[in-house]
């Protein structure tokens, strides 16, 4: 194994920690784009998706932690007003879209998903579907998880899975990666 091979292995260790603590920064599915479309070797790059995912699952554990540690509660932050009208705007489309009937079945979902993490098994459900799907999104599903009585060794066994599934999904639409 040469130099540049530990490289992309230390990235995709790098990328996957940072993906899940700083989801906002660092976005992890763009990375498996980018590493597919880099690499040559098929097997190599399932090794490096699989790498990525371990990687993100030991963030989410962090996070995880933290907020199993850190919260008493979580408060609401009331939104600041627009400082411009483009912002103004902004929200005035975003409201509209709100109300569509699509947006508001995905926010049902949603809802319903994020009140299955105070049941300490059938969060699980919520922690799978959100790795893999991204409804809801896992960065809030990883906090209110661990706020709340979901077992940590099921949270992360769900997220690996579901991340990994989606990766390795990914890699394969994109760049014909196969196990076989």
């Amino acid at each position: 194994m040469g130099i540049d091979e530990l490289g992309l292995i230390g990235a995709a260790i790098a990328v996957g920690l940072g993906a899940a603590v700083l989801p906002v920064f660092v976005n992890a599915e763009v990375y498996v784009v980018a590493i597919g479309a880099t690499v040559n070797s098929r097997p190599f790059l399932a090794l490096l998706i699989v790498i990525h995912v371990i990687a993100t699952t030991i963030g989410k554990a962090f996070v995880f932690q933290l907020a199993r540690k850190g919260t008493n509660k979580i408060r609401m932050v009331e939104p600041r007003p627009p400082r411009s009208a483009f912002t103004a705007w902004l929200r005035r489309v975003g409201r509209r879209l709100g109300r569509t009937r699509v947006m508001k079945r995905i926010r049902r979902l949603n809802d319903w998903l994020l009140t299955l993490l105070d049941r300490p098994y059938s969060g699980g459900l919520t922690a799978f579907l959100s790795s893999l799907t991204g409804i809801p999104p896992l960065a809030i599903v990883t906090i209110l998880a661990g706020a709340s009585k979901q077992p940590q060794w099921l949270f992360l066994t769900m997220v690996f899975t579901g991340r990994l599934i989606q990766f390795l999904a990914i890699a394969f639409l994109l760049h014909q990666v196969s196990w076989f």
